[in-house]
């Protein structure tokens, strides 16, 4: 009975793990501040809307230069966009971009 308990326990455990590990962050596609060029603070970021993956790779490769084509026009949601700034299409991904400070945050913030 000990052994049976000790399973559903290092279960349960392991479980809770997993799921907790699913919930993280994504990481940003960014190491340097796109408006500053500084070290980026992880704390400090956006979440840009695209439609695909092949989009968010494209997005990923050169952030500051892309940044300039996003149009700030989700103020509520969870992306700052409400399309895709490469092909106009709902949002189906998201790209995570990270800034120095809160200043150079601020200035991609949804209008």
């Amino acid at each position: 009975m000990k052994t049976v308990l000790a399973i559903i326990t290092a279960g349960l455990i392991g479980f809770g793990a997993l799921a907790f590990a699913a919930k993280e962050a994504p990481a940003p596609a960014n190491d340097k501040c796109p408006v500053s060029g500084k070290a980026v603070n992880a704390e400090k970021t956006i979440s840009v809307g695209v439609c695909c993956g092949s989009c968010a790779k494209k997005f990923a490769k050169d952030v500051k230069a892309n940044l300039a084509k996003v149009d700030l026009d989700n103020k509520d949601g969870d992306t700052v966009n409400k399309a895709c700034p490469f092909s106009g299409k709902i949002n189906k991904k998201t790209v995570v971009v990270a800034f120095c400070c809160g200043n150079c945050q601020g200035k991609y913030k949804a209008k």
